[in-house]
């Protein structure tokens, strides 16, 4: 098998396992929660997504990963991540303007991961050495994938119960 497919098999499973605890176990309970006390912990998944800043360490990584695709990558998930962490302060003290700082943050993480992940297969970083961050793309991206969709499931509600209410 080649690096592309044995990556995508555990990119894939993982996957497919975050959704079933996602859909079995999370959602039923988030569902019956407040919204704030619901979202900031799908907030807080995100808020470790500085761990690819260890692309741009010294031998960290393969001399052959492209720097504008390590950099576009690495600065991307941090700003993801201080987006999630501001946005969960701000929805935990029920501060005014959270649900747009989540939305802000939504639209910034989500678009990352699709950014990062066509840079990173444009690049081929499958078929080098890409040390600890081959962990973070099969078993943690996917994760933050199934995650921004139920932060956005959980906007969609809150959308659907303000306007419901008025």
């Amino acid at each position: 098998m080649t690096p592309f497919i044995i990556g995508n098999i555990q990119f894939t499973l993982s996957l497919i396992v975050y959704t079933m605890i996602a859909t079995w176990y999370v959602h039923p309970k988030l569902k019956a929660m407040e919204w704030n006390k619901a979202i900031v912990p799908l907030l807080l998944v995100h808020a470790f997504r500085y761990g690819p800043l260890t692309l741009l360490m010294p031998g960290q990584v393969s001399s052959e990963a492209p720097m504008d695709v390590s950099e576009t990558i690495a600065y991307g998930d941090l700003a993801s991540g201080i987006l999630a962490i501001i946005a969960a302060i701000l929805v935990w003290n029920k501060v005014a303007g959270a649900r747009l700082a989540v939305w802000i943050f939504t639209i910034v993480g989500f678009g990352d991961v699709v950014l990062a992940s066509a840079k990173g297969i444009g690049a081929g970083l499958l078929n080098i050495d890409m040390g600890f961050n081959l962990y973070i793309l099969n078993f943690y991206v996917p994760m933050l994938i199934v995650t921004h969709i139920m932060i956005a499931l959980l906007l969609a509600r809150k959308a659907k119960l303000a306007t419901k209410s008025q």
